[in-house]
């Protein structure tokens, strides 16, 4: 299919990409995999002619024109929290986060994301965290992110879902998402695109089991995507930069949690248990 639209490409199997040649263009089939794996096979065409036809939206002629005014793509900026996987291939503009996690600055173009490559950035002629903060606040106006009702895990974890793809950039600015979370903060992971997970920490056994069973079902979703972004996980609080809580993309599970959040864990642990 990719032939028939573009001509010659290359299929890189490794990294799940495919090179347009004549485009100067590579696509990724991870999520075009994950979302055949969940579709009926009557149905695997369309899907995978839909999701080779994006690429007219990402070719370098059309996004030069689309990305070549900052005023006039103001508007379309967002930020969204992805994994490292989607970074491999770009040089794009972005803050890192703990555990490989970053925020991507990039463009909403009709519903798919575009990571802004750096070229484009620097002929801007505009400050990095002003760009982003731009970003920012166009993602938390307008990529609403909602509590899901009905879910099967502990009463104690959310989870909250939005439409685009850019919903988790509101881990940068979370209080207003959570606003009763205590000073301790929650554990959070973001799975897949759609999809982020909040287990407010208490310094008892629940808080254990409870997040424990979060962490498994967002790895689970993390295997299952589409749109996978991270097994890992993150502690957020009120008022503070994001710091890493557990590692589990090396297939086990590591607790990184800062020393004074362990400490106090264990402490709480020892008198819950007495």
């Amino acid at each position: 299919m990719v032939q028939a639209r573009f001509g010659g490409y290359t299929l890189d199997e490794a990294e799940g990409t495919v090179a347009v040649e004549e485009m100067d263009c590579v696509l990724g089939l991870s999520n075009l995999a994950q979302t055949c794996r969940v579709a009926d096979p009557e149905d695997w065409r369309l899907i995978v002619y839909n999701h080779v036809a994006r690429l007219d939206d990402f070719a370098p002629d059309v996004l030069a024109e689309r990305l070549g005014d900052y005023q006039k793509l103001q508007p379309d900026l967002r930020v969204r929290v992805v994994g490292p996987q989607h970074l491999s291939l770009i040089d794009a503009v972005r803050d890192p986060l703990p555990l490989g996690f970053a925020a991507c600055l990039s463009v909403d173009l009709d519903g798919a994301a575009c990571p802004v490559d750096r070229s484009y950035f620097d002929e801007w002629d505009v400050e990095h965290g002003e760009v982003m903060a731009a970003a920012l606040a166009n993602t938390l106006m307008d990529e609403p992110l909602a509590a899901l009702e009905g879910s099967e895990l502990p009463g104690n974890v959310s989870v909250f879902t939005g439409e685009s793809l850019f919903v988790t950039g509101h881990l940068l600015d979370f209080a207003r998402t959570v606003p009763d979370v205590g000073l301790q903060g929650a554990v959070v992971t973001v799975p897949a695109a759609h999809t982020v997970m909040v287990c407010p920490i208490e310094l008892n056994e629940q808080f254990v089991q409870d997040s424990a069973t979060m962490l498994a079902a967002s790895y689970i979703r993390y295997l299952a995507g589409p749109n996978s972004v991270s097994p890992n996980a993150l502690w957020w609080r009120p008022g503070h930069p994001l710091e890493g809580f557990a590692r589990l993309d090396n297939q086990s599970f590591e607790l990184v949690a800062p020393e004074p959040l362990r400490s106090q864990l264990w402490e709480g642990l020892r008198r819950d248990g007495t």
